[in-house]
């Protein structure tokens, strides 16, 4: 499913003119389901014309007032579409997507230019979504807001208040941004002769429920033609191939009651090889033991369902022991869960304290959308889009980076300098080695062999 966004910064008096045709091949083209125009500066134009002229299913349209806004939803039916309410700056609607029937918020917005009711249009936003909290949610549209200094280029500098004020209010409503892939800026005043300004002012946000629904969304600024403003799409359920993945430790395994023993006998095993050996012989018997476990969640689900059946019974035939042993034994999941997210979201300043999952999940799922690469730029100026084109490009990149092409150095010494420092010498004692381990940050990224610091501590000698 996608959704298309565009300020067109007004239609004209027909839908037959140039920048009206370029609508309609950027709807054919990207086949959205969901199409959201602003700043139509037209009040004549009624759904009924949309309908037919871009062959939508329906629409709905907030007409402007004079030359000033005006917004156009069309949709097609793949999807169905109820209007909660609507003003000269916002759509909210609900959003049933008819293959799925998956349900959620859209928020359709044209901020304020003038900067005179952002607060006041954030309010109502707020508002609608606490009333439908329990539903992913998306926004989109032109915000004319930007959230970060370099979201601006030009003579003038950016306002610090007005970004601070704006991110404080996307953060009230527990919105996002998805970031892009494209252009930088989606607006410019043109002004190329002299000193022209650019600014992201077109955006796509959404909450963390709608993050773990759509995982892939992927947000694409288009060619800005016709308009001062680039259209946006959002794609969510983006066609990506997941890379294969490599063995990470995870701290929460060590709370479990056979893994020390696991673990030891597998070191054990190796104790001739040399330590790089003996550390990918470990991590293959530690990834056997982990598919042999069902997923955290699961056995959460499970444990929950059995207490919920001792807590049927009648009071005089509740088994209290086995109910308080399965009551300790879900607290315990839920410590190991929030240990995994806890690692996953690299929060190294939230070490202790209360559970908080939801905090953890929503920031994993905020690095996963940072750290993904859509597409590259290669030497000579070709996109590259495919995951594994992009990986040799990589490869190839940094090997000619690295490569030496300075001839060797032919120069003979007068005489050798002979180390004879007995401590650089050396060889590192087992002491010193977890000395150093235990100065490592617990939950900073794991080495190449997919060990973190606290496995390490572990997984040292002195322990097996």
């Amino acid at each position: 499913m996608s959704m298309l966004s565009w300020n067109c910064r007004g239609t004209g008096r027909s839908l037959q003119n140039s920048k009206m045709q370029h609508l309609s091949r950027l709807v054919s083209s990207t086949q959205a389901q969901v199409i959201f125009v602003s700043e139509t500066r037209n009040a004549k134009i009624t759904a009924t014309q949309l309908n037919n002229h871009f062959s939508v299913s329906d629409s709905f349209v907030v007409p402007s007032i004079g030359l000033s806004g005006g917004l156009w939803v069309m949709w097609t039916d793949e999807v169905r579409i109820e209007i909660i309410n609507s003003s000269q700056y916002y759509v909210f609607a609900s959003v049933v997507q008819i293959s799925t029937n998956v349900s959620f918020n859209l928020i359709c917005m044209y901020g304020d230019p003038h900067h005179k009711q952002t607060n006041h249009i954030w309010q109502d936003v707020t508002a609608f979504v606490i009333q439908n909290h329990d539903r992913p949610t998306f926004c989109m549209g032109d915000l004319n807001n930007i959230m970060h200094p370099n979201e601006k280029w030009g003579p003038a500098p950016p306002c610090l208040s007005r970004i601070n004020n704006f991110c404080a209010l996307v953060k009230q409503c527990g919105l996002i941004d998805l970031g892009y892939s494209g252009l930088a800026y989606t607006w410019t005043n043109k002004r190329f002769t002299t000193n022209p300004t650019f600014e992201r002012l077109d955006r796509c946000l959404a909450n963390a429920d709608w993050c773990q629904m759509f995982p892939t969304t992927s947000v694409y600024h288009l060619p800005m033609l016709y308009s001062d403003h680039a259209p946006i799409l959002a794609i969510f359920n983006s066609s990506m191939s997941k890379p294969k993945r490599r063995f990470k430790f995870e701290n929460w395994w060590f709370s479990e009651d056979d893994f020390h023993e696991t673990a030891a006998q597998s070191w054990a095993q190796t104790s001739t090889r040399p330590f790089h050996k003996r550390t990918q012989n470990h991590s293959s018997s530690i990834k056997a033991w982990v598919k042999k476990k069902k997923p955290l969640n699961q056995q959460l689900a499970e444990t929950e369902e059995q207490l919920l059946q001792i807590q049927k019974l009648p009071p005089n035939l509740i088994d209290h022991s086995k109910e308080a042993d399965l009551t300790h034994l879900h607290n315990s999941l839920l410590d190991k869960i929030t240990e995994h997210y806890r690692q996953l979201s690299k929060k190294h300043w939230a070490t202790k304290g209360d559970r908080n999952t939801r905090f953890f999940q929503r920031a994993c799922t905020r690095r996963r959308q940072k750290n993904r690469i859509l597409f590259i730029s290669s030497r000579n100026n070709t996109t590259i889009s495919n995951p594994e084109d992009i990986a040799q490009e990589f490869i190839t990149f940094f090997s000619d980076l690295f490569a030496s092409t300075l001839p060797p150095y032919r120069q003979s010494f007068s005489h050798e300098v002979t180390i004879t420092n007995e401590f650089t010498n050396s060889t590192p004692s087992i002491d010193e080695c977890l000395q150093i381990l235990k100065e490592m940050r617990l939950n900073a990224a794991p080495g190449p062999d997919g060990y973190c610091a606290y496995s390490k501590e572990i997984k040292c000698p002195s322990s097996y």
